[in-house]
């Protein structure tokens, strides 16, 4: 399941105490951009680039020779070694798929690609019958983990774009706590997570609104955020409006009556995985997952219902 260009989460950002330095170093990755904030001690640019570069190595789906890519041209019922980075990610995924109902699947690769998601877009939508010619080799349930190797079952591609920038957001938080930074931000491409404070305040963050009203403010104590959406990016087939997102069980545009999904969480890559998993699902089915899983969530509905916002476990 191919994660949606996220709605930008603002970062309504305090200024610091005087005698704190702030170092702010940006740039691009993962076909988006990122942040990262330190307060009082920091790292230096190449080692962020470092540990982002290898995330791409790993993980990215337009890259000849990156891993993942690799790993999707391999031959079915074959166990292949992979990485400590990938294997964790994958069982991860696995995971989340089970918890999810198969909400959250990034064994649908192939579909993917089909529907222009993907790194290649196309000029013509799929036709019912491509997706359902599709659909039986894209699912993550036909691929078997086994101490550090994988094997396909089925001739699936996997892609981790609705979990991998939530990956490197928490790898470079890594890097920063192994340098021994109290005080940061990390964000790319609208994942967020922080440790410590601003100076003498907490973290605060702003979660867009599609109807234009101030953002939702939400303070930060050493935790992550994600956020999916639909009302910035999405494209129309036979004449309706559908999200980048795709429902695992048929292969078709989600159509729910979500607009966007914010979860927090302490891992950036969970709380990425979940909010793609609840958009596809719709509120009621996200709602109860939130309570099931104790999981700290804003939801707000689409226009049809009036863009109500609804928190679980604030």
């Amino acid at each position: 399941m191919l994660k949606a260009l996220l709605i930008p989460i603002f970062l309504v950002l305090s200024a610091c105490s005087d005698h704190q330095s702030t170092q702010v170093i940006t740039g691009s990755t993962m076909g988006t951009s990122y942040k990262v904030k330190t307060v009082g001690s920091g790292v230096s640019r190449s080692q962020i680039e470092q540990v982002l570069d290898q995330v791409n190595k790993t993980f990215s789906t337009w890259d000849k020779n990156s891993e993942l890519f690799l790993l999707n041209q391999k031959p079915i019922n074959q166990w292949v070694k992979v990485s400590n980075e990938l294997f964790f990610v994958l069982d991860q995924s696995q995971k989340i798929y089970q918890q999810t109902q198969g909400y959250f699947d990034p064994g649908m690769g192939r579909l993917i690609d089909a529907w222009g998601f993907g790194v290649v877009k196309v000029e013509q939508k799929p036709s019912r019958a491509q997706v359902s010619e599709l659909l039986p080799l894209s699912s993550i349930q036909y691929l078997q983990l086994s101490d550090g190797q994988v094997k396909k079952t089925r001739n699936i591609h996997i892609n981790l774009s609705a979990i991998a920038k939530g990956f490197g957001v928490d790898q470079v938080a890594s890097l920063l706590k192994r340098h021994q930074v109290e005080n940061f931000l990390v964000e790319i491409g609208g994942e967020v997570i922080t440790r410590g404070k601003q100076g003498e305040r907490d973290w605060m963050l702003g979660i867009e609104q599609p109807n234009g009203d101030k953002p939702i403010a939400i303070v930060l104590n050493n935790q992550a955020i994600a956020t999916s959406g639909n009302y910035r990016h999405y494209f129309v087939w036979e004449g309706v409006r559908y999200m980048h997102i795709l429902t695992p069980s048929n292969g078709l545009p989600a159509d729910t009556d979500l607009a966007s999904v914010s979860v927090l969480d302490e891992q950036t890559m969970i709380a990425d995985a979940y909010a793609t998993a609840m958009m596809a699902m719709g509120s009621k089915k996200a709602m109860a997952l939130a309570k099931r899983l104790n999981l700290s969530v804003v939801l707000i509905l689409n226009q049809q219902h009036d863009f109500k916002v609804v928190k679980i476990n604030p």
